[in-house]
């Protein structure tokens, strides 16, 4: 899994990519603690423009992440993603 990432204006954006399932939701872990742990002081902001589908799973990890690292905020969060945050009590991770 290739996650895609920029630093702009002391933010590090960090790009969702288009699948985040129970499959690579391991990989996907991993790989984002890799991001954070890079030792940059940028706050961290999770753009979901790309996001079509996210498992409970791979929401379990970014709350996960959320917890340990902090205000990590998610942006362009495409309708039907936020519905299924919904249902299943991620919301926190929006806001």
């Amino acid at each position: 899994m290739d996650i895609q990432r920029k630093v702009i204006d002391e933010k590090m954006i960090i790009h969702l990519p288009e699948r985040v399932d129970r499959d690579v939701s391991l990989e996907f872990e991993k790989e984002m603690y890799c991001i954070l742990n890079s030792g940059t002081n940028y706050k961290t902001v999770i753009d979901a423009e790309n996001l079509e589908y996210i498992s409970e799973t791979g929401l379990r990890v970014l709350k996960k992440l959320r917890l340990e690292f902090g205000d990590l905020k998610m942006i362009n969060i495409k309708p039907e993603v936020f519905k299924t945050m919904k249902e299943k009590g991620y919301t926190e991770l929006y806001s």
